[in-house]
């Protein structure tokens, strides 16, 4: 079995989204390892001593079992423009360790602070965050994502974004685009659309 990880978002002492986490692990043992029993991330969480204050990172890594944990405090980083970056097809429909193939596409960003990779003509995620681009007082998600994130899912079930395919060619048609993750909630900064750099 290969090497995954989930990232959770742990604010005030509290472990948020945990069931969409839990979710993800159970699809992905579904998959890859359909006689393992998936590992319980609540029962091994409650084993742990969290931080009661601030914002922190859980980060999990694990296989047929929990391999190593680790709990940093975190800080957004500021993303003020992102590279548009064409990609052959890339297989991240589980959250894998192994990010090689998303990491070579970073070193394209030139001078922007992250990447927007398209595929087939189509919009999908960025290095590390699923994204939602604003068309006057809507929120919506490319349906193609390379991995369906447990905020944006979470997102999608609240009705607080819908999900249609976004074309490169469509980009024109919105005004804002927010990056989305398990650490970016809803309430991240936005920004302009033409911070988009061709």
């Amino acid at each position: 079995m290969c090497r995954f990880i989930e990232s959770i978002r742990l604010y005030q002492g509290v472990v948020e989204n945990l069931p969409y986490h839990q979710e993800r692990v159970n699809r992905t043992f579904n998959f890859f390892s359909s006689t393992c029993q998936p590992v319980n991330l609540q029962t091994y969480l409650s084993s742990v001593q969290l931080p009661a204050s601030g914002l922190h990172k859980i980060r999990i890594v694990y296989d047929a079992q929990i391999q190593l944990i680790q709990i940093n405090p975190y800080e957004p980083k500021n993303i003020r423009s992102l590279k548009l970056t064409l990609a052959e097809k890339i297989p991240y429909n589980y959250k894998y360790e192994d990010r090689s193939s998303l990491a070579e596409l970073y070193q394209l960003r030139r001078s922007c602070d992250d990447i927007l990779i398209v595929q087939e003509g189509l919009i999908t995620d960025t290095y590390f965050a699923n994204v939602a681009f604003k068309r006057k007082d809507q929120w919506v998600t490319p349906h193609s994502y390379l991995l369906n994130g447990t905020q944006r899912q979470f997102l999608l079930d609240t009705k607080i974004i819908e999900e249609e395919n976004i074309s490169l060619n469509d980009l024109h048609r919105y005004e804002k685009i927010k990056l989305i993750n398990s650490m970016l909630k809803f309430e991240s900064p936005e920004m302009d659309v033409c911070q988009i750099v061709k």
